[in-house]
């Protein structure tokens, strides 16, 4: 009887709608999360001016990614 009511295509495509929708926003969601901590040249320079790496380190860094 349960069963019945996926054969129905129209109950399916619904259902396969929701689905798409729902891992849609989760991968948006993950993506997002992703991103937020930037560039690694940008999290090198939060921790020069943290006082974590020294300025030599930096520049290496930046000189190893081909940054002038």
């Amino acid at each position: 009887m349960i069963l019945s009511i996926f054969i129905n295509p129209t109950v399916r495509l619904i259902l396969s709608l929701i689905v798409l929708i729902v891992l849609a926003y989760i991968l948006i969601k993950f993506r997002a999360n992703q991103n937020s901590r930037g560039d690694s040249l940008d999290i090198l320079q939060e921790r020069l001016e943290k006082g974590e790496i020294t300025q030599e380190d930096y520049d290496e860094a930046k000189r190893r990614r081909g940054k002038k």
